[in-house]
């Protein structure tokens, strides 16, 4: 027997009913904050920062349902993968096939002479520039009487 075949097969990940529960939770939370902020919104005291929220929140809620399909597709495209016998490896070479290896003539680094430079100073000279001065000679304020 192969190798292959004597590794066990993952099964897809399947849509549960508590999936679909939190789904809709976050996606009822989501339109209720919008009805909330468009209140807020249409009262005495709303703001047009109240309009954008509420017209914000949908979107969340949408984004909340399209990361949970993706997740599941991506997911269950690695088990496919795994359980076909293509190594992670072969997947990212896929991938290259399929959106083209780099040129080399992208920037992987910033330039040092991009950023500025950073102050050298000693130890010693740090410490004298951060100590407390209290007898400052061009200070006009009397600690003693405490009067200018």
């Amino acid at each position: 027997m192969s190798e292959d075949s004597e590794r066990p097969q993952r099964e897809r990940v399947k849509i549960r009913a508590w999936h679909i529960l939190l789904l809709a939770a976050a996606v009822i939370t989501c339109l209720l904050l919008a009805w909330w902020q468009w209140t807020r919104y249409q009262s005495g005291t709303g703001t047009f920062q109240n309009l954008g929220y509420a017209l914000q929140w949908p979107f969340f809620g949408a984004f909340f349902v399209y990361a949970y399909r993706m997740g599941i597709k991506m997911e269950n495209e690695k088990i496919d993968a795994e359980n076909s016998g293509e190594v992670l490896a072969n997947m990212y070479e896929a991938d290259l096939a399929r959106f083209g290896a780099s040129d080399g003539a992208t920037i992987t680094e910033i330039d040092e002479d991009f950023l500025p430079q950073r102050p050298q100073i000693d130890v010693a000279e740090f410490n004298e520039m951060v100590t407390p001065k209290r007898h400052h000679p061009g200070a006009t304020f009397d600690e003693r009487t405490g009067e200018n």
